[in-house]
């Protein structure tokens, strides 16, 4: 490629990759001054970016933050899964978040066909409920075939998701009291229910700082499935009329390859802590850039087209969920 056509396949990308790196900068600082999650404001940043009709001019850099970008946060995040800390909970924390993601799947999956949803549309919002919120939700649209209606549902799930964890932070705490449920239970309840690692965190503070330490290393249970999870995802829609092809296994995708291999790199000891600490922020500051140019490109007219039926699924998974964590709670811990 000669110099004057990389000047201008650099002037192409310039504008989105400005616009979707203020989108997570100010997504930041606004979830920090307005103590909401940063993901919806994301949503509703790059909302009002899309409002512009500016697609054209900007969407070259945004597909960099929309896919590759996405994709590379995605895999970072298996730095932030300490085995040791994952091992503090034991066997039953194993098996306890393997079967709130599995059936919380498998109940997305079945409630999505019921009211009429697209089956990788389904599996998204699934995904969302069942592991850890907005990322998961990412993360399985990454494995999900590309399609403006995949994108669309993608960002309605991370605001459905955000504010049905908001709820459930409020709402949790006073539930698991009136359950009769110990400080160390609630904690595993609230890790095992709520969808958002951020109001994991918030709902277990309320209660007590045992409750909180606990919630976070429950929570971190169901993050630990998210790479099986997505693979799953990817091979069932592989198999499925949607994915294009009937037949066949595929390899996994490469960040959840790179997922997995930053999380043994991190239960090996092999990442220092502040590389650590560096990675953290990297998959934060890329998935909210992910999120925000996904809305971007979408605009606010993707809300008007939100189906009742999407927003009736995620409801009856964030049940579901919540049941299966109780249930769970009382038998193992």
């Amino acid at each position: 490629m000669t110099a004057a056509a990389l000047r201008l396949e650099a002037g192409k990308l310039a504008p989105g990759l400005a616009a979707g790196l203020a989108l997570a900068v100010f997504a930041k600082l606004l979830s920090q001054g307005l103590h909401a999650p940063a993901p919806l404001i994301a949503v509703v940043l790059g909302m009002m970016l899309g409002a512009l009709g500016l697609q054209a001019q900007l969407g070259a850099g945004l597909d960099i933050f929309a896919k590759p970008g996405l994709r590379l946060g995605v895999a970072m995040m298996g730095a932030q899964i300490s085995w040791a800390e994952f091992a503090a909970l034991g066997g039953p924390a194993i098996l306890a978040s393997g079967v709130v993601v599995l059936g919380g799947l498998a109940i997305g999956a079945a409630a999505g066909l019921a009211l009429g949803l697209p089956f990788a549309e389904a599996l998204i919002a699934a995904a969302a409920c069942s592991i850890c919120g907005a990322s998961a939700a990412l993360a399985a649209s990454q494995a999900a075939p590309a399609s403006p209606a995949n994108q669309r549902t993608t960002a309605l799930v991370i605001v459905g998701v955000n504010l049905l964890s908001t709820v459930a932070m409020l709402a949790y705490p006073p539930l698991a009291h009136a359950l009769g449920l110990s400080a160390h239970q609630a904690g595993v309840f609230f890790g095992l229910s709520i969808h958002d690692v951020a109001q994991v965190a918030g709902a277990g503070a309320s209660v007590s700082p045992e409750t909180a330490s606990t919630a976070a290393l429950a929570k971190l249970a169901r993050i630990v499935w998210l790479g099986p999870a997505v693979v799953l995802i990817g091979l069932v829609l592989t198999r499925s009329p949607e994915g294009g092809r009937v037949s066949g296994l595929r390899a996994p995708p490469a960040f959840v390859l790179g997922f997995a291999a930053l999380a043994a790199a991190r239960g090996l000891n092999l990442i220092p802590p502040v590389m650590v600490s560096t990675l953290a922020a990297c998959s934060s500051f890329l998935l909210l850039a992910g999120v925000g140019a996904i809305s971007a490109k979408l605009g606010p007219k993707a809300l008007l087209q939100v189906k009742p039926r999407l927003a009736v699924m995620l409801g009856t998974v964030t049940v579901a969920v919540a049941v299966l964590a109780y249930a769970l709670t009382r038998i193992f811990f």
